[in-house]
């Protein structure tokens, strides 16, 4: 809900008013707007109102809790992505682990600094302000992405991502159980685990389903963003490679060229520049031997169209 006159509008839940004083104190003055909430439950009540751009959350209060309370906004598919920063007198690490395991980017210890909680206000703020605009772009281009940890915990999924699963009868957490699980060896995991290249692949069996996970980027520490390839683009992919004797990444972008892409959004699409989107095209023209673009889709989409998935 960030408006023009504001850095960001920010959710203290605190029940120590003297804390809540400090804080709305040093935040307005950072230029922020300050909502306050004395405990866990008048904290979901007003991010459900009001759709701040970030929470800082008490671990310890009456009623509910910091952590009940994070993982209520979590299980929430309007609040899951707020950032939530715990600020706790706890120094456990057991009560560390609890805080980011119920759903938090970060943590505060008490009595909080104010120069640190700017700085990590400011880079949670940014960090969920790229991951929408990620997000947003990925989401009007039609991908089938989604993010995740190192772990295969889904933080969240393009309504593409969630479509072509849909297509195979399957879901996030069916696609989730199959990156962990024995299945596929949690080829998945190490796969994330080695920190693979962009646009890198792994396959995986997904039920009666085969498909492929492309990385195509970590935006933060412990983040992968990954793009689904259903068993039908490998399909027409594999046998638009055969027959024109191209290359993998040529056959993926003549698919696309195929469907009716510019070369801007195939780019964006493979994880590639627009100039590497051409000079894929060069060699696809002339194993194609046509002359340009508009051949070389209607020359594609011409064979696909008789070619049916066994």
């Amino acid at each position: 809900m960030t408006g023009a006159d504001t850095k960001g509008v920010i959710l203290v839940a605190d029940d120590t008013a003297e804390s809540l004083t400090m804080l709305n104190e040093a935040l307005t003055g950072e230029g922020y707007t300050v909502l306050v909430a004395m405990d866990g439950q008048q904290a979901v009540t007003i991010a459900g109102r009001m759709a701040p751009d970030l929470i800082l959350m008490d671990a310890i209060m009456p009623n509910m809790d910091g952590f009940e309370a994070c993982q209520t906004l979590k299980s929430n598919a309007e609040l899951q992505d707020i950032p939530v920063i715990f600020m706790t007198g706890l120094t456990d690490s057991e009560d560390i682990v609890r805080g980011l395991k119920s759903g938090g980017v970060d943590y505060l210890t008490k009595p909080v600094q104010i120069d640190e909680l700017m700085a990590r206000v400011q880079v949670h703020l940014d960090n969920a302000r790229k991951a929408l605009s990620i997000r947003g772009a990925l989401n009007e281009m039609g991908q089938p992405a989604f993010a995740c940890t190192l772990h295969g915990e889904i933080l969240w999924a393009t309504p593409r991502a969630t479509e072509v699963l849909a297509s195979m009868e399957t879901d996030l957490p069916a696609l989730r159980t199959a990156m962990c699980g024995a299945d596929n060896n949690g080829d998945a995991m190490v796969w994330l685990s080695r920190n693979p290249e962009k646009n890198s692949k792994c396959r995986l069996t997904l039920g009666s389903h085969a498909l492929s996970l492309r990385m195509l980027g970590q935006p933060y520490p412990g983040e992968f963003l990954l793009s689904i390839i259903g068993e039908d683009d490998l399909f027409k992919t594999r046998e638009l490679r055969n027959e024109f004797g191209l290359t993998e990444r040529e056959a993926e972008v003549l698919l696309w060229l195929a469907r009716g892409k510019s070369n801007q959004e195939i780019a964006q699409i493979l994880s590639m520049s627009p100039r590497t989107v051409n000079k894929h095209l060069e060699p696809v023209f002339r194993k194609l031997e046509v002359e340009n673009r508009t051949s070389a889709a209607a020359t594609a989409f011409g064979f696909l169209s008789g070619v049916r998935l066994s």
